[in-house]
């Protein structure tokens, strides 16, 4: 060390700042202290955060300068101080990609069991509903006849060509199987399972939102606060997804009737106008996912999130639809990987069950199993597609307690604890 450099200790911030800042010997560092600079200061008693940076002086050999010295300013002959650098946003200002899996690790760490677990209920819950309703309007010893008449056509005929007769038993046994409801029946049937089946899952939708986000925060993630998100928010979304859905069919419905009319007029219009139809609903499409994809979590910590949506996407939507696309292709390719190992053991199950079992019924019965058995778990496994709904919607948000950029723009750094 040159006699010009000063030793370790504390001297006046040289960033103009005021108070005091840690020199090493060799460089600045990031420590700073409490300390009003005076005309000639007083010898101050070095406390280096390190054991290795502490030692004492007797006297300070650098003055406080008179006027504050801009950072970029050489002080007495050693160098400026220079900040650690903060990752910058990108230039739709939110966090680079590596914050997004970031989060999605530590909700992963955090909340897998209770997103999982609770997903699996939502899902086993509704399957029993759909087969309790089914079986108390379907005739079980009719059904069975339909299933042996196939069973025993198949191994007539396993190619597939079913001679008439054939054919006639196995559409009367199936038709005596669904005659507890008239046509209209089974459909408002089918219409009421449809509606329960998309509460479920906006109510999945919430919960797991709820659970990630107390996940990439301190917060303490609880079931309690889980399933409670998953009940309110999950009515509030299951009305925004009623209302998107009333609104697609109007649309698609006028269309529709234009497309119509201008095929009385001139065929080729017609065509013209299905093809730029068809375009403008994909491009549309995706344009508006890019816009309201983060209601879904706004849902869970307020009301009028379609409008906030819609406000906190303004000139972000190619940039939220590009993240959520790239989570939901990753997505994708872990759910197939879950559900194939899954399937395996309860697929030699059923292998092992027909190899047994010469009878073609059994054989449908054993797959029929394996997709009661399977379904739920990957339904429950869409809860991965979810979670990275989270930190889209955190680089987003001004929300006190959730948010990922502060408001001087900087990204918050991830709590330590959990």
């Amino acid at each position: 060390m040159s006699d010009d450099t000063p030793s370790a200790g504390w001297y006046p911030n040289p960033d103009g700042t005021g108070g005091l800042r840690w020199w090493s010997g060799v460089g600045w560092t990031e420590y700073t202290r409490t300390g009003e600079p005076v005309e000639v200061p007083e010898p101050v008693a070095p406390e280096a955060p390190e054991a290795a940076h502490t030692q004492a002086f007797d006297t300070n050999p650098w003055g406080q300068p008179i006027q504050p010295v801009a950072p970029t300013t050489a002080l007495g002959g050693y160098p400026t101080y220079t900040p650690a650098p903060i990752a910058p946003l990108t230039a739709s200002r939110m966090r680079p990609l590596s914050g997004m899996f970031s989060d999605i690790g530590r909700i992963t760490r955090r909340a897998w069991l209770p997103i999982l677990a609770i997903s699996l209920i939502i899902w086993t819950a509704m399957g029993a509903i759909t087969a309790a309703v089914l079986l108390a309007f379907v005739d079980v010893g009719a059904l069975r006849r339909g299933l042996d008449a196939v069973g025993v056509a198949l191994d007539a005929s396993p190619d597939g060509s079913f001679s008439d007769a054939q054919s006639d038993a196995i559409v009367s046994a199936f038709g005596d199987a669904f005659n507890g409801l008239s046509p209209a029946g089974w459909l408002l049937l089918g219409v009421g399972l449809g509606v329960l089946g998309l509460f479920a899952s906006t109510m999945q939708v919430a919960a797991v939102s709820r659970l990630s986000m107390d996940a990439t925060t301190a917060e303490r993630v609880s079931w309690a606060a889980g399933w409670k998100s998953g009940f309110s928010a999950g009515a509030r979304l299951f009305g925004y997804y009623i209302l998107l859905m009333i609104v697609v069919t109007v649309v698609i419905v006028a269309i529709t009737a234009l497309i119509a009319l201008a095929a009385q007029v001139a065929p080729a219009l017609a065509v013209a106008l299905g093809i730029l139809a068809l375009l403008g609903f994909v491009g549309v499409s995706f344009w508006l996912t890019g816009r309201l994809l983060p209601t879904v979590t706004q849902a869970v910590v307020g009301r009028h999130a379609i409008a906030w949506s819609w406000r906190a996407t303004k000139g972000k939507a190619l940039a939220v639809l590009g993240r959520y696309l790239l989570w939901a292709f990753a997505a994708s390719i872990i759910v197939n990987v879950v559900v194939s190992v899954l399937g395996i053991p309860v697929g030699l199950l059923v292998l092992g069950e027909s190899v047994s079992s010469s009878s073609s019924v059994s054989s449908l019965g054993s797959a029929l199993v394996l997709n009661l058995i399977m379904t739920p778990f990957s339904m429950a496994l869409g809860a991965i597609t979810i979670i990275g709904l989270v930190p889209i919607w955190r680089d987003l948000s001004d929300h006190p307690q959730y948010r990922s950029i502060d408001e001087a723009g900087n990204p918050i750094p991830a709590p330590t604890s959990g």
